[in-house]
């Protein structure tokens, strides 16, 4: 039995937290013990991590005297019971996991690096390449992620840089008629109304903004199109006053939702308009429900969209351009549906859930087996 305990930021909606609890979920419970502790108390997936057989525990520096307590409580939970491998997820928890466990001994350390930086400053670089060298392995979703901490760190020494790609649930997202049909008529869309969605955080990386002005462009000359901003987050309340300031009842914020599959699947076209990522659920998401995707070319975006096979990357974040290319792709559904097939085919063969757990499981055994 292998016994490991993930470390991470918060257990809200965001995408390392969902990747995390697939791979808790597709991990077999008889070869591996799993302990999920998250920095800050609460959070929307934490019930899910405890359905999943997973035990979760809170170091809230609130709870702890602030960051030194809980830095040092962590400390003593590895001491007190190391693992066989501590697994660190995000920014902060990167930080303090892996400070954690050069105080409490020789824990294994793999550190997952989930997008390209842009929460580092130069504080946060220079602590990363004092870490690198007590740091086992380094794992990143894209070749973009890995290549920009390569250029942070300098000088890695002895960690090891691994890609293991996200993974998603390919029957929970896929094409479902019944589904688009059944959401279509609750939201009062028509059947043949062209739909363009966007599932992300509502924050400034994301830029939804965009996303929503390329909506307003787009009606003005398909009336019928709508604009589904599916998320919530720091800049809510900001877009829907904007928003109010020339109501449309074209573009539509959702808010947090619990069926996103099903919309994903009533949609038409996927858009992401983020300025910076590592490897976008949302895109992987899109093409397990056979959607084509338009998206920046930021991150490891172009790693998954494969320009004109399943979708197509956006030559600039010029509103009027994006909007053309919007346009266009809804005026030909031809060419739409087989970009989305093609998306899905991508998906079941190097994207499936099986591979996720796969491929962590040889990282796993060959890191205990000091190879």
């Amino acid at each position: 039995m292998i016994r490991i305990l993930h470390v991470i930021t918060q257990l809200d909606r965001g995408g390392a937290e969902r990747q995390l609890l697939a791979l808790v979920r597709g991990l077999p419970a008889g070869r591996f013990e799993q302990e999920v502790v998250a920095l800050k108390a609460g959070g929307a997936l934490a019930p899910a991590f405890q359905e999943a057989g997973c035990a979760v525990r809170a170091l809230d520096r609130r709870d702890h005297g602030g960051p030194i307590g809980q830095f040092l409580a962590l400390a003593r939970l590895l001491r007190r019971r190391p693992p066989d491998i501590l697994q660190t997820w995000l920014v902060k928890a990167n930080h303090v996991g892996r400070l954690a466990a050069c105080l409490s001994g020789q824990t294994p350390v793999l550190a997952t690096l989930r997008d390209m930086g842009y929460q580092v400053g130069p504080g946060d670089a220079l602590l990363e390449r004092l870490l690198a060298a007590g740091t086992s392995r380094v794992i990143h979703n894209s070749v973009q992620g890995r290549n920009a901490y390569l250029a942070r760190v300098h000088d890695p020494g002895r960690a090891w840089q691994l890609l293991l790609p996200n993974g998603v649930d390919a029957e929970r997202y896929r094409p479902d008629p019944a589904a688009r049909e059944r959401v279509r008529a609750a939201l009062g869309v028509g059947p043949d109304d062209p739909v363009v969605i966007m599932v992300a955080r509502l924050h400034p990386i994301k830029d939804p903004r965009l996303f929503l002005a390329v909506g307003r462009k787009v009606r003005q000359n398909l009336p019928a199109a709508r604009f589904w901003l599916v998320g919530d987050g720091d800049l809510g309340p900001d877009l829907r006053r904007w928003l109010a300031t020339e109501p449309d009842p074209g573009l539509w914020m959702a808010g947090d939702r619990d069926d996103v599959p099903a919309l994903l699947a009533a949609a038409d076209l996927a858009l992401l308009t983020s300025r910076s990522e590592g490897l976008s659920n949302m895109i992987l998401e899109s093409m397990a429900v056979g959607l084509p995707v338009l998206a920046t070319a930021a991150g490891g975006n172009a790693e998954l969209v494969r320009e004109g096979e399943t979708g197509q990357l956006l030559p600039s974040r010029d509103p009027d351009a994006i909007a053309e290319r919007v346009e266009q792709l809804l005026q030909n559904p031809g060419l739409a549906r087989e970009l989305g097939k093609a998306g899905r085919r991508r998906v079941e063969t190097d994207f499936s859930l099986a591979l996720l757990a796969e491929r962590s499981i040889g990282i796993y055994e060959r890191l205990i087996e000091g190879a």
